[in-house]
């Protein structure tokens, strides 16, 4: 049953051999009840429970009965194949084309002296070129299969069906069989020229009543009492074959040739009623007028946003994340944002109200609602924790405003959402972001694929595209607003979590540091380099910002800051404050929390309120970035079974093992969870080109691992070695100890000299061994011998009095205990993933090629980078602390050299992005039609109309003209990252064709083939008709014409481009028109 359950199709037969055992565990049961009900030995209870039972039994006993009876009798009649072959003989007229659906049985049956041969079937020329009979409906949704029903319908006289078979199945695969489904209701309406004439049915019944079983598995009642139904032909006839023809593809998205989509397939095709609802949506300009308020001042107002929703979800956080020191304060930023979003696209997923200002205004309301009833029912815990702390609220605060604008400023001195040399991917980000802006629900459309939407974790655009809704900023503006914000609330998340675990804000500060400002090695090379030129009177060679992210080859090895400075709007930039939310979640479960020792129903009652905002977190981390999804999986799993563990350590062996597996059922409970929260999302989206897990043949080189990681390599070992000595001090003194510590030293040289040499996966291998070992010898218990605590439960209530000198002293000593085991396992999480990384890669579409691995180094590192830094920051308090004298001195010495030598990309880097701005101007052959001096500025747009303003004039017009989703036709991209699909970039209206390698990762590779040939063929051919074919098969309904498309069609055909002026009036009107651009909207 298992095997069969987990097929599409499941089949009722092939489960034949469970059902005895079934039905014993049903009798089973029924009699257990029974034994129960007796055995309650309350007068009162004793009759219900014993007359409850009974009644189950006499319910499940009459029901069989009835079902079956019922069943027997269907058998009392003629079967409806039989009766439907009669009705044919005696109301159709010998030599009548009739014709029935194939995988089903022609009608009518030999009857007594009556024989089908008085009769003609239908028969026309299959795919191999031999005749065949009956309508191939399974068939592939095709042009082709119109044109076959087209052409075929009007010479029959009579449509048999025998059974439901095929009108039952069809439908459950909207995806696959749009034209087919359509053809259904045509049918049954009256719509295709016949009318239904006999139906025959035939249902299990008894005693007058019967028993609807045509939804049940089709060998349930295809068999032996199917529904026939027989249709017959209008006379006369209302269509012709072409007529025919257009009503079977009126407002057909049909899936590409051959792509077989199955039932877990998706066909990542929009229905017709989802292209009409995203028609309501209304002109860009009307939705962020340029003039308003806040796009006068939108960092102001940007900002008033971000307040705004932390302070309405702050409450709501102070509840949850108790045991941190600011209760949530920073975390309710995010922790806004992610709600604001997710209640407006639930209610846009489940088409109960449109995404639009009003449905978030609507969710604020919400918020507030909520906010005002959490902080009156923690009215006096917020007030005191406000009056104690609110030096620390005011920092934290301070300190996000602060990274807020230090990278507004950033971004206002290079703006540009595009660049022709190192230009990124923010021309497709911009284009989701305002594809999600424009769609009235969701799955948004996909901008660079029209009749498709998009098929991408998309989620993290709708985060964005909620804010900038709310705030009504321009979405160009709007860009490069979002950037500082995720680095701001990355930033002050790792600050507030650090700062929890340590109460020290200059280690706090470090911790954020760490996380989104430090880069690797390799910008002080790039130094080193530049100091030998100045040294050797030679040019000094320009800071070469790329490189530092293309360290290992064919890989990316990007870090945080360098994403944040190159700005390009990604799934894994959006995803990192949302993955420190996760952190922080995780880290109220490994604290004690000044309110640990609260009543137990209360304890419950907030763990389990924390598990489901867990379960929200974790299903956002998968929409926003699915790599992140198993990394944080891994790590909350890890935690709650070490809290387990540590809850449960004194207790019998059998009751750890039930608490373990409580535990795992919980996670798996969670997992499931964070699936429902967004299964909206998950009902589109198709995953594509992942294949498993494949093996890395050759990894990285120590060299240019160590010119990413060196510092977190040092910082981790550095902590494992002085926790090794700290662990076999405890159980040794038979040396002096200078002696000890001198030998200790030199024998790890020597231990780590020897694993450096055997290579780098031996070196991390040993590494995370080390770690491992020391963690379940000595790291779980705090770095203390198991055997020196023993959990204890303080009977106190906290609500009416200060804490004790005890209860301080407990909190004090769980605290250092948890800091030290939440080191230890971000230490062991950045040491696992960079081995595993160098041992197994995830084998996507890269999968073959030198770029094989190119996405899991990529995005696997920033969460490595991410848990080094956090783990770092405590390891720096933690070895400053414990180390002393001439050690402490040597090992601070090489911590603030390599820390500096780490720190020069955070200049240099910076200050040669910036400069990509004045590079333009400086590499460019042509210069800009205007003046390019625009910055500072933060409209990611001023680039267009200084280099491109034909365009950008043309664009305005779109924004502030053309309401709903129409779809654009524009030049087809031969390669990336170039001024190509600028009109569906800059508009979010639905292009023909994007990027096609980039469209290509995110669709079937059948769906994109010949949009680039029909788009060149649309532009250069001088037959008309031919273009007319395609812009309507395409539903184009405004067809651009600017410089771009003139300098590539122009020269090879004049008269390609000259053909749509012939068209104007008939086909095409003119809508706008200038001296370099025309567009033309389809009549």
């Amino acid at each position: 049953s298992a095997i069969t359950g987990s097929f599409y199709v499941k089949f009722m037969r092939y489960m034949l051999p469970v059902y005895p055992f079934l039905a014993l565990m049903a009798a089973a049961l029924l009699l257990a009840l029974l034994q129960r009900g007796k055995a309650v030995t309350q007068p009162s209870q004793r009759r219900i429970a014993t007359i409850l039972p009974m009644l189950a039994i006499a319910l499940v006993l009459l029901g069989t009965m009835f079902q079956g009876l019922a069943l027997l009798n269907v058998y009392s009649q003629p079967n409806t194949r039989i009766q439907a072959s009669q009705w044919i003989y005696n109301h159709v007229k010998p030599g009548s084309v009739l014709t029935y659906e194939q995988w089903d049985d022609p009608l009518p049956v030999a009857l007594g002296s009556h024989t089908p041969d008085i009769y003609r079937q239908a028969t026309y020329a299959g795919p191999n070129g031999q005749q065949q009979t009956g309508l191939d409906l399974y068939g592939d949704d095709t042009t082709d299969k119109a044109r076959q029903l087209s052409n075929l319908l009007p010479t029959i006289d009579v449509i048999t069906m025998a059974t439901d078979r095929l009108d039952k199945s069809i439908p459950r695969l909207p995806s696959r069989y749009p034209l087919t489904i359509h053809y259904y209701q045509l049918l049954f309406s009256g719509q295709l020229g016949f009318h239904l004439a006999a139906r025959f049915e035939n249902h299990p019944n008894l005693f007058g009543l019967s028993l609807y079983d045509s939804s049940a598995d089709e060998s349930y009642s295809v068999f032996d009492h199917p529904t026939a139904r027989i249709f017959v032909r209008d006379n006369p006839y209302p269509y012709t074959s072409g007529e025919l023809f257009q009503k079977l593809l009126d407002g057909m998205q049909l899936p590409p040739a051959g792509a077989n989509l199955s039932g877990v397939d998706r066909s990542l095709l929009l229905t017709s009623q989802q292209i009409a609802d995203n028609q309501q949506s209304p002109p860009l300009g009307t939705q962020f007028p340029a003039d308003s308020i806040s796009n006068a001042a939108p960092v102001l107002f940007w900002w008033l946003a971000l307040t705004a929703l932390g302070l309405l979800t702050f409450p709501l956080a102070f509840s949850l994340f108790y045991a941190l020191a600011d209760r949530g304060y920073i975390f309710s930023k995010t922790l806004g944002m992610l709600l604001l979003a997710y209640l407006a696209w639930l209610l846009a997923s489940l088409h109960v109200l449109a995404f639009s200002r009003a449905s978030l205004l609507l969710v604020v309301a919400i918020l507030l609602l909520c906010a005002i009833v959490m902080f009156t029912w923690q009215r006096q815990k917020i007030t005191r924790f406000l009056r104690q702390h609110w030096r620390l609220v005011l920092l934290e605060e301070s300190v996000f405003t602060l990274a807020f604008l230090l990278f507004v400023g950033i971004r206002s001195l290079n703006p540009d959402l595009w660049n022709p040399f190192i230009g990124g991917e923010k021309p497709m980000e911009l284009a989701f972001l305002h594809a999600v802006v424009r769609s009235s629900y969701m799955p948004p459309y996909d901008p660079w694929f029209a009749g498709g939407y998009i098929n991408y974790y998309y989620y993290g655009y709708v985060i964005a595209a909620a804010l900038i809704k709310l705030t009504a900023i321009v979405p160009t503006t709007a860009f490069n607003l979002a950037i500082p914000t995720l680095f701001a609330l990355t930033f002050t998340g790792v600050v507030s979590l650090v700062y929890s675990f340590t109460r020290r804000f200059p280690i706090a500060l470090l911790g954020g540091y760490f996380a989104v400002l430090l880069g690797n090695f390799d910008g002080f090379v790039q130094l080193k380099a530049q100091v030998a030129a100045a040294l050797a009177h030679a040019p000094l060679p320009m800071f070469d910002y790329w490189r530092s992210s293309r360290v290992i080859p064919f890989t990316i090895n990007e870090f945080p800051f360098w994403s944040f400075l190159f700005a390009d709007l990604h799934p894994h930039v959006i995803d990192l404050p949302i993955a420190v939310l996760m952190l922080g979640i995780i880290a109220v479960l490994v604290l004690p929390g000044e309110e640990e020792v609260m009543a137990g129903s209360s304890q419950h009652r907030r763990k389990f309120f924390l598990y489901l905002l867990a379960a929200f977190v974790f299903g956002t981390i998968a929409c926003v970035n699915t790599w992140d999804m198993p990394v944080y999986a891994l790590l909350f799993t890890v935690v709650l079974i070490v809290q387990t563990i540590l809850e449960k350590r004194m207790s019998p062996r059998l009751e750890i093992f039930v608490s373990l597996s409580f535990c795992l059922l919980t996670v798996i409970l969670l997992y499931a969870l964070s699936y429902l929260f967004y299964w909206p999302f998950y009902a589109s989206y198709q995953q594509l080109y992942v294949n498993g897990l494949g093996l890395v043949q050759q990894g990285s080189t120590l060299a240019e691992f160590l010119t990413i990681f060196c510092l977190w390599i040092f910082l981790a070992l550095s902590f494992f070695l002085l926790e090794l000595y700290r662990w076999l001090n405890a159980r040794s003194k038979f040396l002096p100890e200078t002696r000890r510590i001198a030998g200790y030293i030199l024998l790890c040289a020597v231990v780590l000299t020897f694993v450096t040499l055997l290579g780098l996966r031996t070196l991390l291998l040993a590494a995370l061994g080390l770690g491992i070992f020391l963690f379940v010898a000595w790291g779980i218990d705090g770095g203390a011998p198991s055997k020196s605590f023993k959990a204890i439960v303080l009977p106190v209530k906290r609500s009416k009095i200060a804490p004790t000198t005890v209860q301080l002293d407990y909190t004090a000593r769980h605290t250092s205990e948890a800091t030290t085991r939440f080191l230890y396992v971000m230490l062991l999480m950045g040491l696992g993933i960079t081995l595993g990384q160098e041992i197994v890669y995830v084998r996507d579409f890269l999968d073959g090629g030198d770029y094989f691995r190119m996405n899991t180094v990529f995005k696997f590192s920033l969460q490595a980078w991410l848990f080094f830094a956090i783990g770092g920051a405590l390891a720096v308090q933690q070895l400053y602390k414990r180390l002393a004298g001439f050690i402490r001195l040597a090992w601070s010495v090489s911590f603030i050299v390599l820390a500096l030598a780490c720190s020069v990309f955070l200049f240099e880097g910076t200050i040669a992005r910036i400069s990509d701005h004045q590079a333009w101007v400086n590499a460019s052959p042509q210069q800009p039609v205007q003046s390019a001096n625009y910055i500072p500025t933060l409209d990611g747009f001023a680039f267009a109309r200084a280099w491109y303003p034909a365009d950008a004039k043309a664009i305005t017009w779109l924004n502030d003209h053309v309401a709903g989703t129409p779809i654009v036709l524009e030049a087809a991209a031969p390669v990336s990252y170039q001024w190509f699909n600028r009109i569906s970039v800059y508009t979010g209206l639905p292009d023909v064709l994007g990027w096609p390698d980039h469209v290509s990762e995110q669709r079937y590779s059948e769906q994109t083939l010949n949009r680039v040939a029909n788009i060149n063929i649309i532009y250069s051919t001088s037959n008309s008709s031919a273009a007319i074919e395609l812009l309507r098969y395409y539903h184009v309904q405004y067809i651009y014409v600017g410089p771009l498309e003139r300098q590539i069609y122009g020269q090879q055909a004049s008269l390609g481009l000259s053909k749509f002026d012939r068209l104007v009036g008939s086909v095409v009107r003119i809508v706008y028109r200038t001296n370099d651009v025309t567009i033309y909207e389809m009549l």
